[in-house]
């Protein structure tokens, strides 16, 4: 009797939930794929205690133990990040890491100051009045999440206080 090998089954939800985790948890080392693929094996078989080498050999009850602690792993580390960059540089908030400012940091910081009608000459003035004591004397020393979290909060700041002075234009509107 000859034994007939089955093709290999298309990938299963899942496994693409899995590999995607895997991905998220590892995104920052930049793997090969051979390399990622072998990390991903090495948590599949952790996790199961041996009972699966792969994701393609994990039952239901496996591959749910196995997302669900790489799931964990990746919270812990991605709270760890956005903790840092949300609090880095706030008062009474201790500097853990420097982080370099993301396009959405710097995307809001510039949101704040067009509300506040600021172009760049009068933002730059503003940082250095209000930030040279932290070494910012202009746009360009902004060089971490700290950085940019001080002058964001200063910022929006003075749009509170804006606001306060002035009503907003949905609460001048009258009803028909």
């Amino acid at each position: 009797m000859q034994l007939e090998l089955s093709p290999k089954q298309p990938i299963s939800r899942r496994q693409l939930g899995l590999h995607a985790l895997s991905h998220r948890w590892a995104g920052g080392l930049a793997l090969s794929p051979g390399a990622d693929r072998q990390l991903r094996h090495h948590y599949v078989e952790l996790f199961t205690g041996g009972r699966a080498n792969e994701t393609l050999e994990l039952s239901e009850r496996d591959a749910a133990l196995v997302i669900k602690r790489l799931a964990k792993l990746t919270h812990q580390a991605e709270t760890r990040l956005n903790q840092i960059a949300g609090t880095a540089g706030r008062e009474g908030y201790p500097e853990r890491r420097r982080i370099a400012p993301n396009a959405t940091a710097w995307s809001a910081l510039w949101r704040c100051a067009s509300e506040l009608s600021m172009e760049r000459a009068a933002l730059e003035s503003f940082v250095r009045r209000h930030y040279g004591r932290f070494g910012l004397h202009g746009l360009d020393d902004i060089r971490s999440m700290a950085d940019l979290n001080r002058v964001l909060w200063g910022l929006k700041a003075m749009l509170r206080r804006k606001g306060a002075k002035s009503p907003s234009r949905l609460a001048t509107k009258r009803a028909a």
